[in-house]
Order: C-alpha cells, then structure tokens, then sequence
C-alpha cells in the first residue's frame, strides 16, 4: 500500500511538471509571433503552439501576437496554419516533424521555399483516404528532412483535417541528429527488449516443463502478450496497416492488452494454487480474469461498431487519460468502464500479495515485489504520462520496468517451485523413512513368526513327550494301587499315606494328559487352552494335613519337624492346583531346611484366606529370591542337594492361574515363609 500511495503521489507531480515543460515549447520564444529563429541542434517541444491560423494557402504567413497559436484558437475542420522558419546561423540546419506515434487526426505538412513547395508530411487522418501517409519511418510519424540554409528561410504550412487531437498531438520539430539518435536508441530498446523477452520466455518454458510449474506456464503467456503489446504501441506493426494506423493498431494493442489481463490472473490464480491448494481465490482469479479480457474485448468492438472512427481511435490509445474522462465521462463511458477494469486488476494483485505474506508461503515477498511494480507501470501508463525523466526520453522505459517485473515474477516463481520440491522431498523422506519402519517391522514380525514356529514346533515335541510320559506312568501308577491293598492288611497306617501320594500324583498326571490332548490346541494361536477345573469347597485343615502326610517320612529322616496348625477355614479353590502349590512349597522347605523344622499355617487376611509355609533354613538375600523365581535357577543353599529349580517358579505359575499371589519373606540365617494370599474364602449358606 505505502509503495502504491508514493507512486500516486510520484505520477501526479511528474504529470504537473510535464505540463509546465509543455506551455514553453522553445525558451525565449515568446513575442516572436510567426517568425521562428532556429539554430542548428535546436529542439520546438509542439509546433502547435507556435504556428498561427492562415487565412490562405497561398497567402502570406502573418507574424505577430494579434493572430492566436493554434492550440488556442478555434480550429474548424480543413483550417490553416503557418509559421515561418528562419536559420539564425551560418551553417545549414536539417530537422524533422516528430509525431513519434499515430494518431486519429489529419495533418498535412507542406514547406514553401524558394524552389518551390513541397509536401513533407502527409498523416491522413482515420477513416480517411487509403494508401500510405508520407512517413519517414514506417513505424514513426515523422516528416521527409526540413533543409535550412545558412541564414536562409522557409515557410511551414499545415492543413487540419480533423482537429480532435490538436491539443494532444505535440509535434515536435527535431534535429536530424537527435532524431537519428532517438531511432537508434527506440532500435536498440526494442531489439534489447524483445531478446531479454525472449530469452525470459525460454527460460520461462523450460521452468514449467522441467518442474511442472503452472504459474511459469501462465506467466510465459503474460509476457508473451506483454512483448506483443509493446510491439504494437511502439509502431512496429504500423507497416502492416494501410492508411492511418492509428485506429487498426489500437485495436490490436486493446486485444493484446484484454489478453495481458486475463493471462495474469491465471498466473496469479496459478501462483496460489500451487501454495495454497484448494484455495477458492484461485477460482475466483481465473474467473475475474477471463471476464475482465472479455469485457476489453466487447468494448474494443463496440467502439469500432458504434463510434466514429476518430472517437475509436481515442479509446483504443493506450491506457486512458484523466482529462477527456472529466469533462466529457458520458463520451468516454468505455474508457471510464475499462479504467474500472484497470484498476480492479491493480486491486487483485495487492490482494493476492496480501493473501500470500499474510500465510507467508515460499516466494510471497518476490511475488508482493513485483505486484507492486506492475502496478505502478499500470498507473503509469493509465493516466497517460510518463513517470520519470527516463522515460521521456526512452519511449520503452516502461516496457523495461515491466521486463524487471517479469525478471522479479520469474524469481518469485523460481523461489516457489525450489520451495514446494522442497516440501515434497521432505515428504517423500519421510515416507521413507516411514516405509523402512515398515519393512523393519515386518522384518521383525517375520523373525517373530518364525520364533513362533519354532516355539509351536517344540512345544508339540513337548506335548507328544508328556503325552507319552503320562501313558507310560499310568500302569505302574495302577500297579502300585494294587500293592497298596495289599499293604492295608499289614501296615493300615504306611497305606494310608501311600494311597494319599499316589491319589496326588495319579490326579497331576491326569491333568497333565488332559492339557496334552490335541483338541485343545488352537489353529489360530498355536496355544493348548484347558477348561478350568471346577473350584470346590475345601477346608484349609485338610489341605495342610495331606501336604504335611505327604511329606512326614522325607522330613523325619533329615531330622526335621513338620507340623501343621490347626484352621476352621474353608476356602473355595481347585483342590488339585491348591495342593500342588503346596506340595511344591512344602517340599522346597523340607529339601532346603537342615536343621529345625518346617510349620504350614493358614490364616485369614480380610475376606481371603493365606496359607504360610515357614522353615528355618539358611534364609536367601534380595537377590536370591528374585533370581529363584526364574525357571532354572536355584539359592546358593542348593548346593548339594537334588533338584533342578522348577519348584518355586511352576508354584508361582499355579498360583497364577488361580488369581492367587505368591510372596517370599526371608532372613539370611533365620529361614525363609513363602505364603499364598488371595484364597477366597466359602460363602456361608
């Protein structure tokens, strides 16, 4: 906004300047009247005010102040004018009638001196006569070279064939020289010009090729249109045109123009579609711009159906001027409308930019850049002056202004696509780093698949085993019930505990069948699943009872006490499990213990019942009993004693199953109480 409000300000003290370097054509010419004193090298910025009304074609050129200049006077179609010139010098002067550009209105130039007259300019005006004006250059208005000798004088003649354009027509009368030299620069401009846009262009292309950038594809299209635009409104099309060009050029130049708009907005609906995607504004760019070229269009036709030639000519100048829209806007609706379109693409692009810092998304500040340049050469060439000095002297100062704009797009664009293949290589790394977690993954899934292949493969090895264990056991265990009978005739008391450890041992053997079958194995999982005994109501006096019997003889022969407190507990459990925790315990404590003895209490603990198994063994540290509660592993007191480390573990398993918690207290030197909390106690009926 503040680059936009110092351009404004900028544009409106240039124009006033301009218009006071143009109220004095010639310094020192005032009170000359009609007779101008020329030297050679000398500059008159507009004839027009220093040539006066002529009564006669063939009468003399009247000289002093009386007779207004023509800019001021009231001009009628087909009026008069002259002004005599005279070389102040003794060296022969050469200048040239300068238009520099076409326009509307007809002028015809003739110079009367002693040889004679000749015509040396000859501008039809449009919708005149065909055939080609007498120019210099083809894409110059200019005059054939006006001789002056030394001293010598001639008179210059103008006939008006339609004064519309008088004020604004400005003919300058230009030394040779200087007009050579401003061809050459317009040639160089325009040949500079056209190669950096060509170049741009190429550069252009191959952006959108390579990288896929849409907004460089749009843009080549602006640039292209701008180029075109540029050739045109420099007259280097004049040549295709017979007659006046003025009113065919403009035409083409308002086309060119309706397509700069459209193809910008595209590439700004582009540029945001590519930072922002989805975006609605995209959408509405392209939108706007394609109805604002057809506007241009329809207006362009319009004026050249409805309007007379000169009048279309006017509007098909380029850009618009304030003036003619202030004191004639009904006249001047299509300008005023195209104005409008003007300055609404202005508007869009300090939108955008706008829209594009505010998210700050990858080259928004080169794109702000050169909105603001754009709109300046918008402004610029709207109201019809030029901006700075340069461009007085330089007719494409404002085509390199928006060459530089192009330059500052293209590096916007450029900064864009480097930004966006950063953002996708940095999405397509870390797509692979996620697919190199996958493969890991899958990697170790497989390994663990394979693992439990393996672990399936033993564990069958291990069922088929146990299977084949438990079948071989079951006839010497049906053996030794045989022998228990025969036994209750001579030692009832011996039988009694026999009959007990093999009812234990056949009913451990049982379930260890049953978790073998292979109906209990799952295809799904690989796991053998076992239906959950059925818990019964049990007294915990009996419990300890049989775990005691079990174990009296083995104890009585290390000289130990086994000895069980009495309980009124009863507990609902399953017995084949509870009493395979306990004899795990118990004999743990029997094997370990060397001196003392071994108790096994029971005692309620809220509305659950504990079974202790205490014994005054050597006791085990910290440490130990961590380390014990591994499969396969034994205290530093196993020395020496038959066991393979299964006891403690396959206790803590059971216990497991049955919801029930196995806990080790234990003082070295004092002995060790493993106790089994959570039993819960029988619901009284």
């Amino acid at each position: 906004m503040a680059v936009l409000f110092f351009s404004a300000v900028l544009l409106l003290a240039v124009q006033v300047l301009d218009e006071d370097d143009d109220d004095d054509p010639l310094p020192g010419l005032a009170g000359r009247g009609a007779v101008l004193s020329l030297h050679p090298g000398e500059t008159v910025e507009d004839l027009f005010r220093v040539m006066r009304l002529a009564e006669d074609a063939a009468g003399p050129c009247v000289a002093g102040d009386a007779v207004p200049p023509l800019v001021d006077a009231a001009v009628a179609p087909g009026a008069l004018g002259c002004v005599r010139l005279r070389n102040a010098r003794d060296a022969p002067g050469l200048w040239r009638i300068d238009f520099e550009g076409p326009f509307s209105a007809g002028y015809t130039f003739e110079l009367e001196g002693e040889d004679g007259a000749q015509v040396v300019l000859d501008q039809p005006p449009v919708g005149g006569p065909a055939g080609r004006p007498v120019l210099a250059d083809s894409k110059r208005v200019a005059s054939l070279p006006i001789v002056l000798p030394p001293g010598g004088a001639s008179v210059l003649r103008v006939r008006i064939d339609d004064p519309a354009d008088l004020a604004d027509a400005d003919p300058v009368l230009r030394p040779e020289a200087e007009f050579d030299r401003a061809m050459r620069r317009d040639a160089q401009g325009m040949g500079a010009l056209l190669g950096a846009g060509v170049l741009l262009l190429a550069v252009l292309a191959t952006t959108a090729r390579l990288v896929r950038s849409r907004p460089a594809g749009h843009f080549a299209a602006y640039l292209g249109a701008t180029l075109l635009a540029a050739a045109v409104n420099a007259g280097y099309l004049n040549g295709v045109f017979p007659g006046n060009p003025a009113l065919p050029a403009g035409a083409l130049g308002r086309l060119f123009g309706a397509a700069q708009l459209a193809a910008h907005m595209s590439f700004m609906a582009a540029f945001v579609d590519e930072a922002l995607p989805g975006a609605a504004l995209a959408g509405r760019l392209r939108r706007a711009g394609l109805m604002g070229g057809a506007v241009l269009v329809l207006l362009a036709g319009g004026a050249l159906a409805l309007s007379d030639p000169a009048e279309a000519a006017r509007f098909l100048d380029l850009g618009f001027e304030l003036d003619p829209l202030i004191e004639d806007p009904l006249a001047s609706l299509p300008a005023l409308i195209a104005a409008a379109i003007t300055l609404a693409w202005i508007g869009a692009i300090i939108g955008v930019s706008a829209h594009l810092l505010r998210r700050d998304v990858s080259g928004s500040r080169l794109f702000a850049l050169g909105g603001g340049i754009l709109s300046f050469g918008l402004l610029s060439a709207g109201l019809g002056i030029d901006a700075f000095d340069p461009f007085d002297d330089n007719p494409f100062g404002l085509q390199f202004v928006l060459l530089l704009d192009g330059l500052i797009f293209a590096a916007a664009m450029t900064r864009q696509a480097f930004g966006l293949r950063g953002e996708r290589d940095r999405a397509l790394r870390k797509e692979l780093e996620a697919t190199r977690e996958r493969q890991a993954m899958a990697e170790r899934l497989l390994k663990a698949r394979k693992d439990a292949d393996r672990s399936r493969t033993l564990a069958e090895t291990h069922r088929n085993r146990l299977a084949l264990t438990g079948h071989d056991l079951r006839q010497p265990l049906t053996s030794l019930h045989l022998a228990v009978r025969e036994v209750e005739r001579t030692n009832p008391p011996l039988s009694k505990t026999l009959r007990t450890s093999l009812d234990y041992i056949g009913s451990v053997l049982n379930a260890t069948v049953d978790d073998t079958r292979p109906d209990d194995l799952s295809e799904d999982e690989g796991q053998f699943h076992t239906e959950t005994d059925p818990r019964e109501t049990i007294e915990v006096a009996l419990l300890l009872h049989n775990a005691v019997r079990m174990f009296a003889d083995e104890a009585a022969a290390k000289g130990l006490t086994l000895t069980h407190e009495s309980s009124d507990l009863v507990v609902e459990t399953v017995p084949v499990t509870i009493i395979r925790i306990l004899s795990n315990l118990v004999s743990n404590a029997v094997k370990y213990t060397q001196n003392g003895g071994v108790v096994v209490r029971a005692r309620m603990q809220g509305d659950t019942a504990t079974i202790e198994v205490q014994d005054t063994g050597a006791g085990l540290s910290p440490d130990e009993i961590e380390r014990i509660q591994q499969d396969y592993t034994r205290g530093s007191a196993a020395a020496g004693v038959h066991g393979d480390g299964l006891g403690l573990s396959s206790a803590r398993d059971f216990a497991a199953e049955l919801g029930l918690s196995l806990k080790i207290r234990s003082t070295v030197g004092e002995g060790t109480c493993v106790s089994v909390e959570g039993l819960p106690l029988a619901r009284a009926d």
